[in-house]
């Protein structure tokens, strides 16, 4: 199935930069000093009639399901490092 997106394009250019970029945005956003609205373009493409993106979000899912896993053993190592530090001081009243 086709479908047709409205897409802005626009030319950046940092200070920093020799040669500026070409970008798209599928809104329109205000100019500014390092970012030039240039035109208006309508792009079309080919959907697949059945296209379903249940397996896409559910691979997404699992991959931020691993790094919150992973964020929270380096928490809990890092606990545990400044408990073990603790306990080996010595302790005087």
């Amino acid at each position: 199935m086709k479908k047709i997106i409205r897409m802005y394009v626009y030319f950046s250019k940092y200070s920093w930069e020799k040669t500026g970029n070409w970008t798209v945005y599928s809104f329109r956003t205000a100019d500014t000093e390092d970012l030039t609205f240039v035109c208006e373009q309508d792009v079309e493409f080919d959907v697949p009639e059945n296209y379903d993106p249940t397996a896409q979000k559910i691979a997404a899912l699992e991959a931020a399901k691993e790094e919150a896993q992973a964020a929270f053993h380096k928490s809990i190592h890092q606990i545990n490092e400044k408990i073990s530090k603790l306990q080996a001081l010595e302790y005087t009243k």
